[in-house]
């Protein structure tokens, strides 16, 4: 067991980490396995966005980057262009001076590119993380959608809002983790499912309303059968379309998620896997959000991706990838790197480089092999320099604003990030307070106040959306937070001509949040990316609380009327958990 330099709790070094450590050429980490998933998550800004200009052709542009950095930002255009060379800013090593503080007045002196978009992004500005999107506001990490808003991870969808993880969907609202749905509503873990309302791991249902652990159905109401004329008049009674009946019906329906049973984990195709949220994995530990990796260890958000190890977002055919967050793209063997992609190999240390190999410290490099901080060298001259230098990293650590040492075999310590940890990722699965980020070594961005005056309160936003009018645009909405949380929230917010047609569409009222409450109302929704041990609490005839009686009297892995004796590793502790065996026997 050893002590995580940073949150000071012991954490065990697996034979299967040493393995991929030796395999790697690397030394043993000193922060556990969240803490160095926090850190790699503090490069990434996904949703944080602002005003300003191209520091090389001046247009004012969108980017993710507000004015106070210290590095220049070029948009897209200029960034990929030819217009400047990333070599021109290459440093001779100072063996003076720790790695780390040579890289981080590198990295403020080289140019960053303003969003993270490939593709054809077409009427889609306020967006990041993203590829080929058309008619998009506030669309981030996603691959291919159309008219869509407030959303993250929606792949291959359209006319969606107000979503989080959502595949190969159309026309759907306030859902999260849900996969080729249609016109579905505030439902979440369900596949395949069409015209409801309020559904929780579905599998095939339509036309249903408040249902949990359904399949192959349709008109029920909290899982209760009834005709096609029945279920329309019950809907109609309900009527949800009027903001008081549809909190109600919320408070309902969250007590009814209750009474049911969840799997361990979400899983499907999978062999020997352990974490959350895996389609078609492979020996995998320790891992969530994703699909079809193998032989890895600590990866979350990523796919297609093998022999991989503390790995955060991305993959697309990469393999031998340790301690990245960002990189993808046929990248191989590429260690303590971020926002690299496009077949980086062999390299070490480094942001923003693409189509390279052998680089060590460097940032922007395109096409180009054997650069260490920027500057060329022969084979012979990069690989005796490298050498010298991971040992000199091995003996002269740099210490961050917390007093935590890092030497060879670290991530970048997170006062180097080009992101406040509240405006990234770490925010919004490890909120943290401003007091323990900055404790931590991260830096922490005040949120700017705007100047807004508000001309309509929340308490006088229509209840029902047939009274919803289209000048209502022009109103400048008070959040019913008024900026009071820790979610970032802006205060105030308007609604646009766009969302407006949809919740009509939809037959909903308009929230009273503004876009970042309710991205974080979602987020919470979900399982956190932590496991604890625990057992099976089905007891044979019913779970252990009584809450729910089993339909099943063969679960296969245990004798009938005896308690499961299976234990494992999950994400859920409020809720009556099932070892896979026996919800898959009551849920099939």
């Amino acid at each position: 067991m050893k002590n995580c330099q940073n949150c000071k709790k012991e954490f065990e070094v697996y034979s299967e980490d040493r393995d991929f450590y030796t395999k790697m050429k690397v030394p043993e980490p000193t922060f556990c396995s969240q803490c160095r998933e926090i850190r790699r998550m503090v490069f990434r800004n996904e949703r944080a966005l602002y005003k300003r200009g191209c520091d090389l052709c001046k247009k004012e542009l969108i980017m993710q980057y507000d004015k106070d950095v210290e590095f220049p930002v070029y948009c897209r255009e200029c960034w990929w262009s030819d217009n400047w060379d990333p070599k021109s800013f290459a440093k001779e090593y100072d063996f003076s001076k720790s790695f780390f503080s040579q890289f981080k007045e590198l990295i403020n002196a080289v140019p960053r590119v303003s969003l993270v978009t490939q593709g054809n992004i077409v009427n889609s500005d306020y967006a990041n993380r993203a590829t080929d999107l058309r008619n998009c506001y506030l669309v981030f990490g996603t691959t291919l959608a159309e008219d869509s808003r407030y959303c993250v991870w929606i792949n291959d969808s359209k006319q969606c809002m107000d979503c989080y993880a959502v595949i190969k969907s159309e026309s759907c609202y306030e859902c999260i983790d849900c996969i080729t749905c249609y016109n579905c509503l505030y439902s979440q873990e369900s596949k395949q499912c069409s015209d409801s309302w309020f559904l929780y791991n579905c599998r095939n249902v339509s036309s249903s309303l408040g249902c949990v652990n359904l399949r192959n159905s349709s008109y029920c109401i909290f899982n209760v059968q009834y005709s096609k004329e029945e279920y329309a008049e019950k809907v109609k009674e309900y009527d949800l379309g009027n903001r008081d009946n549809l909190e109600k019906f919320k408070l309902e329906f969250e007590e009814f998620k209750k009474k049911f049973i969840v799997p361990a984990m979400v899983t499907s195709l999978g062999e020997n896997v352990n974490g959350n949220w895996l389609e078609s994995c492979k020996n995998i530990f320790k891992s969530f959000n994703c699909q079809s990796v193998e032989e890895s260890r600590y990866c979350t958000s990523v796919y297609s991706a093998k022999d991989c190890m503390d790995y955060t977002n991305w993959g697309a055919g990469s393999e031998l990838i340790y301690e990245c967050a960002n990189v993808g793209m046929s990248c191989t063997n590429v260690a303590f790197s971020s926002e690299c992609w496009s077949s980086l190999r062999d390299s070490r240390y480094c942001m923003n480089c693409h189509g390279s190999k052998e680089l060590f410290g460097c940032i922007g490099i395109r096409s180009e092999e054997f650069c260490i901080l920027n500057k060329k060298y022969s084979e012979s001259e990069y690989m005796e320099l490298r050498e010298k230098i991971i040992q000199q990293m091995k003996e002269v650590a740099y210490t961050d604003k917390a007093g935590m040492s890092y030497l060879y075999g670290e991530f970048f310590p997170g006062d180097i990030s080009p992101h406040a940890y509240n405006e990234t990722n770490a925010n919004e699965f490890y909120p943290k307070t401003k007091e323990e980020v900055i404790s931590s070594g991260y830096n922490f961005k005040e949120i700017e106040k705007k100047n807004y005056t508000v001309t309509l309160n929340k308490e006088d936003l229509p209840k029902t959306v047939s009274d919803l009018k289209e000048e209502i645009t022009k109103e400048i909405i008070s959040c019913e937070h008024k900026g009071e949380c820790k979610h970032g929230c802006n205060g105030v917010f308007r609604l646009i001509p766009e969302e407006i047609s949809m919740y009509k569409r939809m037959g909903v009222p308009a929230p009273l949040l503004c876009s970042n409450c309710r991205h974080y109302e979602r987020i919470g929704k979900r399982a956190p990316f932590s496991l604890t041990r625990q057992k099976c609490q089905c007891s044979g005839k019913s779970s252990d609380n009584g809450e729910y009686v089993n339909l099943s009297s063969n679960h296969g892995v245990h004798e009938v009327n005896t308690h499961c004796l299976n234990e494992f590793e999950t994400p859920y502790s409020d809720r009556i958990i099932y070892c896979l065996e026996c919800y898959r026997a009551e849920v099939s």
